[in-house]
């Protein structure tokens, strides 16, 4: 990785298997945790290589199932161009393709032959090149050993030079300022016995013919025509007889026909009137033109000359009448700062680049999708007014594919760009995003939030620099004790992609008023308890929202709970009613006693002595020691009180407040 520390950055690994959708392998966090996708075990162990700022995948006892093309991603969309894994058996020797099968080219050039190898690895394995002159026997020519040590035969001395290419796991012979005594077959060998198939080397003088055939893949729909042009140098087409010959997949070279300087044409049998061959003089071409074109014509052509040198063939491929041509777009979004330069590519699939105009559109945030520019297959650039030189067009022929090219990008190119063929075809688009030198901060509040079981919870992530909708956002928890895991992801085309296991109950929404972003999950369990982070840009992350679901007590407890409740009410009223009583007749008998205690006094005052005598119906006067009578419940006695006055010289005696005056009450049979 350029431009970023790997010690700083998570990483995500996905894999393409032949036919089938990108899958998600694994993410190696910056604190060196890994979450892999189900069904991907510890075979699969990323690392960082911070000395070479990398990121490393290992796969341990690889399987053929393994065989796919690998890619890195950092920042949730910016990826590497993949790596493609071959598995092959253990039990197969290594197999040796040599490419070009043939090379004719003039003395003074610089020619490379190729030697790929399948089932073994070019580092791992010395080679030895091998060459057969006509007429002379097969003769060393130099090798190159595992250590890079590279030894010469005598007599080849620098302009043989030998390499390694280990992205193609090939081998690269390079012969430097070629003469005519290095025309040979030459054959690449290694454990001894395994060999290529050679490729011949034709070496001619300056003054030989140079055929250079273009486009070098030509696609072209059933029933239309075909034309292949072969260009020469060095000699007048009109002067010079030409053949033409096709190979067919897995068959030999077959001749098609030759077309003399007179222009009378021979066929080989089986081909018709619709291979017709004619000179271009103006540009020094033979043509050969194909009408009616049907599947069975799909091959590589090739033309040849002076019966020997051959141009670098064109492969046809012919394709359904009824397949439209199908954009892929990638990649599928962008996100770089200001001033940076950013190529959104376009690949055609059923036509070709060199015969279909292009033309881009694109749509910025809260606007209608308007044209951008186009490009025409004369070469013609049209743009939109106000798209000036910053906005570059081009095609590139070897992946058939139209390239838009933006220079020192600003935010206002912020959009969805979208390229077009045929008027009605387009492709998914790629979200640009252009970001200012401040990276996005993410805040989560509150840090804990509690939610009673099977209410709905809801947590908030705010961001600042950027706009929540133009942001894909990715929402991870973490359970105690467990790995960070991915909950879903919310785009900024409002398409949610959910995690296996987590149902529709969790939702995602922008508040765009408060630039945020929000899950919400209703009924919630238990098991919901953890930790949950936002995440954009693929790394950057909000500081986390703890969720604690709190139990609801069941309905048996708030049954007794209540029953309880209502038995406490219960007494304690009754208590205060026995409590109201009591002091109602405490406060009866505190009136009585106030209101004797007031006739007391006055009757004080207004005698001198007061005599109270109580006789008793029934009872003697003089008998002192009357037995006691028990009276039934409910029996009333009265006793008569007599107060009397008596006259004496004594002072009046006043009875003090509190004093209590008995009365003889005796009764009487």
């Amino acid at each position: 990785m350029r431009n970023a520390a790997v010690r700083d950055t998570d990483v995500h690994w996905y894999r393409k298997l032949p036919e089938k959708d990108m899958e998600w392998v694994l993410t190696h966090d910056i604190k060196n945790k890994t979450q892999r996708s189900p069904g991907f075990t510890e075979r699969f162990q990323p690392f960082r290589d911070t000395s070479n700022n990398s990121f490393i995948l290992t796969i341990t006892n690889v399987q053929p199932s393994d065989t796919a093309v690998y890619y890195c991603k950092v920042w949730g969309d910016i990826s590497g161009n993949g790596t493609r894994l071959n598995i092959t058996s253990p039990l197969a020797d290594p197999v040796l393709l040599q490419y070009p099968n043939a090379s004719k080219v003039p003395e003074g050039e610089t020619v490379e032959l190729q030697c790929a190898m399948y089932n073994a690895s070019v580092n791992d394995t010395d080679v030895h090149w091998y060459r057969q002159r006509p007429g002379y026997n097969s003769e060393w020519v130099l090798s190159q050993f595992v250590n890079g040590t590279i030894t010469k035969s005598q007599g080849f001395h620098s302009h043989f030079q030998l390499s390694r290419n280990v992205s193609s796991n090939s081998y690269i012979l390079t012969i430097v300022n070629v003469t005519l005594s290095d025309t040979a077959v030459y054959n690449c060998s290694v454990w001894s016995y395994i060999y290529g198939a050679g490729t011949q080397l034709n070496v001619t003088d300056a003054n030989a013919p140079v055929l250079i055939q273009s486009p070098s893949l030509e696609r072209v729909t059933e029933g239309h025509t075909a034309q292949l042009q072969c260009t020469m140098r060095n000699a007048a087409v009109r002067d010079t007889d030409v053949h033409w010959y096709r190979k067919l997949p897995e068959k030999d070279m077959e001749w098609v026909l030759t077309h003399d300087i007179k222009n009378k044409t021979q066929r080989s049998p089986g081909f018709t009137e619709r291979f017709q061959p004619f000179r271009d003089t103006s540009n020094n071409s033979f043509i050969l033109t194909i009408t009616n074109v049907q599947p069975s014509d799909t091959a590589v052509y090739y033309c040849k000359v002076w019966g020997d040198i051959s141009g670098n063939g064109t492969r046809l491929n012919i394709t359904s009448p009824l397949a439209d041509p199908v954009l892929l777009q990638y990649p599928n979004a962008s996100k770089v700062p200001e001033g940076e330069t950013v190529e959104l590519q376009c690949a055609m699939y059923n036509a070709s680049v060199n015969d279909t105009d292009v033309h881009w559109y694109r749509q910025r945030p809260g606007y209608n999708s308007e044209w951008v520019l186009s490009q025409f297959v004369n070469g013609t650039i049209t743009k939109s007014q106000g798209f000036h030189s910053h906005f570059q067009l081009s095609r590139n022929v070897s992946s058939n594919s139209y390239i838009l090219t933006i220079v020192n990008v600003t935010l206002s190119d912020t959009a969805v760009y979208n390229c077009s063929v045929w008027s009605y075809i387009y492709g998914a688009g790629t979200q640009l995003n252009v970001t200012d030198a401040n990276a996005p901060v993410l805040i989560q509040s509150p840090s804990l939030e509690r939610v009673t079981e099977g209410r709905t919870a809801q947590l908030q992530c705010t961001m600042r620099n950027a706009a929540v909708r133009d942001t894909d956002v990715h929402w991870y928890r973490e359970l105690p004790e467990k790995d960070m895991e991915w909950v879903l992801t919310h785009d900024i085309k409002n398409k949610t992609q959910r995690s296996p296991g987590f149902t529709e109950r969790f939702q995602p929404f922008r508040d765009t008023s408060n630039n945020s972003f929000i899950l919400t999950f209703t009924n919630v369990q238990p098991s919901d308890t953890a930790v949950y982070y936002c995440k954009v840009w693929g790394d950057i992350s909000g500081n986390g929202t703890r969720l604690n679901i709190i139990k609801q007590p069941d309905k048996q407890s708030l049954h007794v709970s209540s029953v309880i409740a209502c038995s406490v009410a219960f007494v304690l009223l009754l208590c205060i009613l026995i409590i109201t009583i009591i002091c109602m007749k405490k406060w009866a008998c505190f009136q009585s006693r106030l209101k004797l205690e007031s006739l007391t006094r006055t009757s004080a005052e207004e005698v001198n002595t007061v005599y109270a005598s109580v006789y008793g119906k029934l009872q003697d006067n003089n008998q002192e020691d009357a037995t006691s009578t028990v009276l039934d419940e409910g029996e009333l006695y009265y006793a008569d009180i007599q107060f009397l006055r008596q006259k004496t010289g004594n002072p009046t005696s006043i009875i003090a407040e509190e004093k209590t005056i008995y009365a003889a009450v005796k009764y009487k049979q």
